[in-house]
């Protein structure tokens, strides 16, 4: 079978997903939060690692034009993959709802609109597949877990905390853009601060703003009610005794 999106196995992996959250779930609730931490600390290691070695795999690949200054860590999963850690080890409630909602929702719509050379491949054929795919559904997994696993329960007035952390880091990628494109030449574009050719949505949105990196602002807006959604769908559980609260 081929990955492509709402392909059979684009959905045999989100069922997979599923399972994970539970066995891992199952088997994190009896530990305390020390114990919780080290689990989630060392899954949130290993996925970084895994994107230090898809990434390792894919500059090597003849078929992909990988270049560096477009290659960096600077992608939304990305980002959140690293502030994962930071979030486990200060357990900063707003750190950990934005790991929570962003880290669904970033690797998800990665997942949803992946680049057209990670696309109509098989999952184990070559990097292309098991980096890409493999790596934004760990992200998924790991970011349901904090909070099923009652490590940290949400709650919404953190809401608008994980949407400036969000603002924060799309305005700082838009001048990590500018000076990477001053120093290489590349167009550089984390977080499509400069827009996405091709992509009828976001030219509209340029249409109404035409001003960068402006124009994706209204765009980020749904995001926030998305986010209540979480988090309500988070604060079913109770948690226990030495859960996380916001």
């Amino acid at each position: 079978m081929l990955l492509s999106v709402f392909s059979p196995l684009w959905f045999i992996l989100f069922a997979a997903d599923a399972v994970l959250v539970v066995v891992f779930t199952c088997l994190l609730k009896g530990l305390d939060l020390k114990g919780k931490t080290k689990v989630l600390l060392a899954l949130a290691v290993f996925n970084l690692l895994y994107w230090v070695f898809y990434k390792f795999m894919l500059s090597k690949d003849p078929t992909f034009d990988f270049q560096l200054p477009l290659e960096l860590p600077f992608h939304l999963c990305n980002l959140n993959s690293m502030l994962m850690i930071v979030a486990l080890l200060t357990k900063k409630p707003g750190l950990l709802n934005f790991c929570y909602c962003f880290g669904i929702f970033g690797a998800f719509l990665a997942l949803l609109s992946p680049d057209p050379a990670f696309v109509n491949i098989g999952l184990f054929s070559s990097v292309k597949g098991y980096g890409y795919w493999l790596y934004h559904h760990i992200l998924i997994v790991q970011s349901i877990l904090l909070v099923s696993t009652g490590f940290y329960r949400p709650g919404y007035r953190e809401v608008p905390k994980s949407y400036g952390i969000l603002l924060v880091l799309y305005f700082g990628m838009f001048l990590i853009n500018l000076t990477l494109r001053k120093l290489t030449g590349i167009p550089v574009n984390y977080l499509y601060t400069f827009g996405m050719p091709g992509n009828p949505a976001l030219e509209m949105l340029y249409k109404i703003i035409p001003v960068y990196p402006l124009y994706l602002v209204p765009a980020l807006l749904p995001m926030v009610p998305l986010c209540f959604g979480l988090v309500a769908l988070g604060r079913l559980s109770k948690g226990c005794k030495d859960t996380i609260h916001s």
